[in-house]
């Protein structure tokens, strides 16, 4: 029998596939995320599995289709509800996988619960430890992009504070990839 994290993550991976393509990079970003959840479910054995895992494959799922005037969490959660109400979720837990969700930028909704923290850290930590503040660089370079890398990269690690023991071993990620950044962007090559 199919679990509801799996039916999530197929649902996931439908919503790219009808997109045509992944511009967000989300079928790198969401495994590498997931790499995280179970990490720091080791280290936090009372938090609820299902509820972050998924949360992992539900928080970005509104970023398609694209256009999207509405914040991407905003759709996320709309959408998350839906299919869990769908598949007869319990309700409580439902609720819970809404807050991370919706929280999970750390925006407009605070992560309050234990859950919610470990999806917004871990949606941050992601980033540390994949190659999207590269991918950001260059799409600005070649003027595909509007937004400040660096300003992404402080907003991440500001998001790692919930958990400072972690958030300490990841400053050497967060220095390397700033000093990466500003060495390629003293290249001219558009």
């Amino acid at each position: 029998m199919e679990s509801i994290v799996d039916k999530a993550k197929a649902k996931m991976l439908k919503m790219i596939n009808d997109h045509g393509s992944d511009p967000y990079r989300l079928l790198v970003h969401v495994p590498e995320m997931e790499k995280w959840a179970k990490a720091m479910l080791s280290k936090y054995p009372e938090a609820d599995a299902d509820v972050i895992l998924l949360s992992v494959w539900l928080h970005d799922i509104g970023h398609y289709p694209i256009p999207a005037e509405i914040d991407h969490a905003i759709r996320s959660e709309k959408i998350a509800k839906e299919f869990l109400s769908q598949e007869n979720y319990d309700a409580d837990k439902l609720e819970k996988v809404l807050h991370c969700v919706r929280a999970h930028r750390c925006s407009d909704v605070l992560p309050e619960s234990l859950e919610a923290k470990i999806v917004a850290f871990i949606d941050s930590a992601s980033h540390m430890t994949d190659v999207v503040y590269f991918k950001m660089a260059k799409d600005s370079k070649e003027g595909r992009g509007n937004f400040s890398v660096f300003g992404k990269m402080e907003r991440d690690m500001r998001d790692l504070a919930a958990f400072p023991e972690i958030q300490a071993k990841i400053t050497g990620l967060f220095n390397a990839w700033k000093n990466l950044i500003e060495e390629y962007k003293k290249f001219d090559l558009e």
